[in-house]
């Protein structure tokens, strides 16, 4: 109705001899481990790294806690080389844990995204769906539209925002759909472990200028892409927000900004805490993810991108994880060959 551009994003990783259903994601417990372990690697579960072994210009281990059953057991595991791959939140803050502090946690980004509830005139029998495939890319790679999972505890969660007046909707909840306004995100955030508890980490991330643009010129054209599709009513992730009915009340948002302190965002995209490359006054890691200054450790995950895509990370990550990899193997077997 609109005339944008959109695309299916493919979400299915499908596994010679098993059944997939359209829309469902298979995680790498039934993928890349048991290639892993069939290959040799030993995986322990309910194991937690809380520290690593450091010494002068190298890394000697980690001490790990493990739980098994009702007793915990603190491990002391030795390794040649350590790679650190728990992801931007936890990654930088075990590295600083363990003394690592060089541009380490002070840079994460983020795609902060936007939640909207969209009710219409006919059930959807979206909960338990599965997730919607297409994405808008029109104004893309500052704003994404989309689809968001759906359950009635998601939706509650949604409506909680202005519940006094939208708590009865709930009983409703074969008539919704949930939405986002996803944007690239170019503000700045930082991680720490937590003074608290020492499993936690402290996470903040400021939205810039730019971001609540993005965010509110999204809401304008996601809302007035439902209003074409058929809803009657939206209710967007801001506190005190009156539902939105009628194109003229998003078209607003095209050129007013919304009330930051009232938005209730959320993000499943992390990145850039760890940032890789060769000027150390920037980045914690080098091209190939061995931190700098220390000869035999590696960050391998979200953390070493060096800014906000502005699309869903995983592939990405996944073909710098894969590169990184290969990269060490060469550099041990090189090694290895110079030693023999």
């Amino acid at each position: 109705a609109m005339g944008w551009a959109y695309r299916e994003v493919p979400r299915v990783a499908p596994i010679e001899g098993q059944e997939t259903i359209e829309g469902t994601t298979l995680g790498m417990s039934r993928t890349l481990l048991p290639d892993a372990e069939a290959a040799g690697a030993v995986v322990m579960s309910g194991c937690r790294v809380q520290q690593l072994l450091t010494s002068k210009r190298r890394v000697d281990g980690v001490i790990a806690r493990r739980q098994r059953g009702d007793r915990s057991e603190v491990l002391r595991i030795r390794a040649a080389h350590v790679v650190v791959a728990c992801g931007a939140t936890e990654t930088p803050a075990l590295l600083r844990r363990s003394g690592i502090r060089t541009q380490v946690g002070n840079s994460l980004r983020t795609h902060p995204m936007l939640k909207v509830a969209a009710r219409f005139p006919e059930p959807l029998g979206a909960a338990g769906g599965p997730l919607p495939l297409l994405q808008v890319k029109q104004f893309a790679p500052d704003i994404t539209l989309g689809g968001a999972f759906f359950s009635h505890g998601h939706l509650a969660m949604m409506l909680s925002d202005n519940w006094e007046v939208a708590r009865h909707l709930v009983e409703e909840a074969d008539y919704f759909g949930t939405f986002y306004v996803a944007v690239k995100g170019n503000g700045k955030g930082f991680v720490r472990p937590s003074l608290v508890d020492p499993d936690l980490s402290t996470v903040r991330y400021e939205l810039s200028s730019d971001d609540l643009k993005s965010l509110s010129v999204g809401l304008g054209r996601l809302s007035m892409l439902l209003l074409a599709g058929g809803a009657v009513e939206l209710f967007p992730g801001i506190q005190g927000m009156a539902p939105i009915r009628e194109p003229l009340e998003a078209v607003r948002w095209l050129d007013e900004r919304l009330p930051k302190s009232r938005l209730s965002l959320t993000t499943v995209h992390m990145f850039s805490s760890c940032p890789a490359g060769e000027r150390r006054e920037r980045c914690a890691v080098n091209s190939f993810g061995r931190v700098h200054d220390y000869e035999n450790l590696y960050v391998n995950d979200a953390s070493i991108l060096p800014d906000s895509p502005g699309v869903n990370p995983q592939a990405t990550v996944m073909a710098m994880a894969r590169r990184n990899a290969h990269a060490l193997v060469d550099e041990l077997e090189l090694n290895r060959g110079a030693d023999d």
